[in-house]
C-alpha cells in the first residue's frame, strides 16, 4: 500500500459531502427537505406533512392535495407527484417579502415533470415558477415578465435545478450550465409562499401536474446564491456541487 505524508483540503476527500452540505445550509439559512420516511409526517395513513432535515419547519399539503402525496422508498427514496393530480406541498409566507431567494430541487423525470417548484406572493397573477416539459427545463413568471430555459439530456435519470432571483435577474443552473435574463417583475413586496410540486393553492388545471420523483428540495428565502460573489454563497453552492458529483 501506498501511503504519502501529508493533509489533503477537505474538498479533495470523498465521502464528506453530505455533511459538507448539512453544514453550508446551516451557515447560509436555508432550508432542505430530503425524502426520508424518518421525515414524512402521516396521519391516519395520509402524508400530512414534510419536515426540513434539522426539524426547522414543517411544509404541509397545498389545499388540493387531499392525500395525493405518496413515499416511496426507493432506492433512492422520494415524494411522488403524479400527473394530472395535485400531490404538492406548501411553506406559507416563508419569506417576509419577495426580494431575492433561491430554490433547489434533486428529481427523477422523464422530461415532463411539469411544475417542480414555485414561489407565490399571493397575489393570483404573480409567481415565479420552475417548469420541465417536453424535455425543456424553464423558470418564468406567470405574467409573461421574464424566462430562462435550457433542454435537458432524455435520460431519464436524476437531475438537478437551481432557480435564483435577486430582483434584478432570473437565473436557472442544471447539468453544469447557466442561464439568465434581466428580469424586473413588479408586485413583489408581500410575504411569499414556496410551493414544492404545484404553483399555488388553488386548484390549477392539471396540465400544470406532471410525473416525478423529488428526492430533495432546498430553499432560501432571502438569499440569491447564483450569480453571488458572498463567501457563505460561493461555499454553499461548491458544497451542492461536490454533493451532486459525488452522491447523485
Amino acid at each position: 500500500m501506498l501511503q504519502l505524508a501529508g493533509t489533503l483540503p477537505p474538498g479533495a476527500l470523498v465521502g464528506g459531502e453530505e455533511r459538507a452540505l448539512a453544514r453550508a445550509m446551516g451557515r447560509s439559512g436555508g432550508a432542505r427537505f430530503v425524502a426520508r420516511e424518518a421525515d414524512i409526517l402521516l396521519t391516519d395513513g395520509r402524508i400530512t406533512g414534510w419536515r426540513e432535515a434539522r426539524g426547522a419547519v414543517v411544509a404541509g399539503p397545498s389545499a388540493p392535495n387531499t392525500g395525493n402525496s405518496r413515499f416511496d422508498a426507493g432506492p433512492p427514496a422520494a415524494l411522488l407527484c403524479l400527473e394530472g393530480q395535485n400531490c404538492g406541498f406548501v411553506l406559507p409566507a416563508f419569506a417576509p417579502r419577495v426580494e431575492a431567494f433561491t430554490a433547489a430541487v434533486i428529481y427523477h423525470s422523464e422530461g415532463d415533470a411539469r411544475t417542480l417548484l414555485s414561489v407565490s406572493t399571493g397575489q393570483p397573477n404573480n409567481l415565479i415558477f420552475l417548469t420541465e416539459n417536453d424535455g425543456r427545463l424553464a423558470a418564468l413568471d406567470r405574467a409573461g415578465t421574464v424566462s430562462v430555459s435550457r433542454s435537458v439530456a432524455p435520460t431519464g435519470g436524476v437531475r438537478a435545478a437551481i432557480l435564483g432571483f435577486d430582483g434584478r435577474a432570473l437565473r436557472l443552473a442544471s447539468g453544469g450550465e447557466r442561464a439568465e435574463a434581466a428580469a424586473q417583475v413588479p408586485g413583489l413586496e408581500h410575504p411569499a409562499d414556496f410551493f414544492i410540486g404545484c404553483r399555488s393553492n388553488r386548484p390549477g388545471l392539471a396540465k400544470t401536474l406532471g410525473q416525478s420523483r423529488l428526492h430533495e428540495v432546498m430553499f432560501w428565502p432571502d438569499r440569491s446564491i447564483l450569480g453571488s460573489a458572498a463567501v457563505e454563497d460561493v461555499a454553499v453552492l461548491a458544497a451542492l456541487d461536490r454533493y451532486l458529483r459525488w452522491v447523485w
